[in-house]
């Protein structure tokens, strides 16, 4: 082709390309910038997936360490406090900080695991803030370093908040209190008492 020949039609395409991209940029930007919440969450779905990371402080001789948990609820009611079906599954895990020759940690390290259903409430406010309530019932697994496995009927309580940036997707904090009685054996040596108090954050997500 020879070099002379020109497209004028060509030269301000580079140009209008990135001015296509900063516009459809910022009408992404708006649109999300009118989605976020600003009032009341609507409360329109019926299902949600909580997961939370927790700092756990066993209370007597039940473990301490890190938690996991992890919830999905269903709306049974939508009304002014709206409340339904709350199923859980908590994961802790405990390590020995004191493992010395003198301090045996044998007992209070390990690993346990919740296996809760129970309901939750939910409480409207005039901004996507949303305080909730838990009350479970279920079975703890204990399996303690140096004993044998047992398990034990527990109840426990959360309560917390989130704050919703969009309808679907908040951010929150929650405390909660497990008690129990964990049915071991003779290998042993502490108390049988389940008492697991934890705190920390996560997310929810609702669809």
């Amino acid at each position: 082709m020879p070099s002379g020949i020109q497209f004028p039609c060509l030269r301000g395409l580079p140009a209008a390309v990135v001015a296509a991209t900063i516009l459809c940029a910022a009408g992404g930007a708006a649109r999300a910038q009118e989605n976020l919440l600003h009032g009341p969450h609507p409360f329109l779905a019926d299902n949600e997936l909580d997961a939370h990371v927790l700092v756990a402080t066993g209370l007597g001789d039940a473990m301490s360490g890190a938690k996991l948990a992890v919830d999905y609820g269903y709306k049974l009611w939508g009304g002014a406090v709206p409340f339904g079906l709350d199923l859980a599954l908590n994961v802790q895990h405990a390590n020995c900080a004191n493992n010395t020759a003198a301090v045996s940690c044998d007992g209070q390290t390990g690993t346990v695991f919740e296996t809760l259903a129970g309901v939750k409430w939910k409480f409207a406010t005039p901004i996507p803030l949303v305080p909730y309530f838990s009350a479970q019932a279920g079975l703890a697994y204990a399996f303690p370093n140096g004993a044998d496995a047992a398990a034990g009927f527990m109840v426990r309580g959360v309560g917390g908040a989130n704050y919703f940036f969009f309808d679907w997707f908040g951010l929150g904090a929650q405390i909660g209190l497990s008690l129990g009685n964990i049915d071991y054996d003779s290998t042993f040596t502490g108390s049988h008492t389940y008492s697991v108090l934890d705190v920390g954050g996560g997310v929810e997500l609702q669809f």
